[in-house]
């Protein structure tokens, strides 16, 4: 199936002096949960001149009924050695992550690296001054695998509905029923009424749906605009069915 690294860069800001930014990866990794390929390495870059302070930590990934992320602690299924770093500069620093958690797996764990620089003065350059210090969070992507996999995805519903401001909307609900994650990617999403049928492709017409990735054994409803071309009946009768690119 066709991935796409899903990597989020949050920026904090405070009044001290100019940031060091890192670079950090991979983005995406697969675990399984015993054996060689229980434990995998990533590698912090830091490109600057001044030395820079790396927090990483792991976060158990979830989903809400809307698709939201949801995350909680997870440091007693995995071992990050060491989970505190001093990057020095111009240099590379390597990191070993071992997943401890239950070794038998049956649906695919999702779960969140993050590594996070935290302030850190000594050893900075005072030749630059600024009002500001970025501070770079990568939150990438970890996967706990089972042994055999299951894909399966499907609408289980499709509602008609008008919203509070009147709009004539779409509730499409999405269950994943595979033991892993799947992304959307160039999703196409075929409703059928009982007097017409359109396919909606793109961000346009399936707007949150579209490259979405659903975990595993998770079920999601997400609202579009109804689309031109069927009519709208509130509470009627639909159907839905869903292709993407694997």
């Amino acid at each position: 199936m066709v991935k796409k690294n899903l990597l989020f860069v949050v920026f904090l800001v405070v009044t001290i002096c100019i940031a060091s930014a890192f670079q950090f990866s991979p983005l995406e990794q697969t675990f399984e949960p015993t054996g060689e390929n229980a434990q995998k390495t990533y590698t912090i870059v830091n490109d600057s001149d001044d030395q820079i302070a790396i927090s990483l930590s792991v976060l158990v990934r979830d989903q809400d009924a809307d698709g939201n992320e949801v995350r909680s602690d997870a440091s007693a299924q995995f071992q990050i050695m060491p989970a505190k770093v001093i990057v020095n500069p111009q240099s590379t620093y390597v990191v070993r992550v071992k997943y401890m958690g239950p070794k038998t797996v049956t649906v695919e764990k999702s779960y969140r690296l993050i590594a996070e620089q935290v302030p850190y003065s000594q050893g900075k350059s005072q030749t630059t001054q600024s009002m500001f210090n970025f501070l770079y969070v990568y939150a990438t992507s970890l996967y706990v695998t089972p042994s055999e996999v299951v894909k399966k995805i499907e609408i289980s519903a499709v509602k008609a509905r008008t919203d509070a401001e009147g709009n004539k909307v779409m509730d499409v609900t999405i269950r994943n029923r595979g033991n892993v994650h799947q992304i959307l990617i160039d999703a196409a999403l075929t409703v059928k009424g009982s007097s017409g049928t359109v396919t909606l492709t793109g961000n346009e017409q399936l707007p949150g749906i579209d490259s979405i990735n659903v975990l595993a054994r998770k079920t999601i409803t997400k609202t579009i605009p109804w689309p031109e071309g069927l009519p709208f009946t509130e509470g009627g009768s639909y159907t839905g069915s869903l292709e993407y690119s694997e």
